[in-house]
């Protein structure tokens, strides 16, 4: 379940989330763009979240694995912004923010454990 090429491809998807999430942000809200990028706390949180990616998609498949992995990426960061972090927008806002941290995650996670293991094949 967790080996080089998953542990890469949570790290990877959690930036990449957290990168798409950042520009969400900035155009929704009018936030500054390369802070958020380069917070190491949003990095840290997003890469440690992204790493459930491995027992969803290990343990799951098909849409469950996709839903379950969808609602784990949206709901726990946006848990964590507004109660951890104190985030000033609605939650309704969060949620929607996360959302696209969520889709882009799971696609590159996706992406590179399926690519690695043609590769490897």
């Amino acid at each position: 379940m967790f080996n080089t090429r998953t542990i890469i491809a949570a790290v990877l998807a959690g930036i990449a989330g957290t990168i798409a999430n950042s520009i969400a942000i900035t155009a929704v809200m009018g936030a500054p763009l390369m802070p958020l990028i380069l917070s190491f706390g949003r990095e840290a949180v997003a890469i440690l979240v992204a790493l459930l990616l491995i027992p969803i998609f290990a343990r799951m498949a098909g849409p469950t694995a996709w839903i379950t992995s969808f609602l784990t990426l949206t709901i726990l960061p946006s848990v964590l912004a507004k109660l951890v972090f104190g985030a000033g927008a609605a939650w309704g806002a969060v949620l929607m923010l996360n959302a696209v941290y969520a889709i882009v995650a799971i696609i590159v996670y996706l992406l590179v454990v399926r690519n690695a293991s043609k590769i490897s094949m």
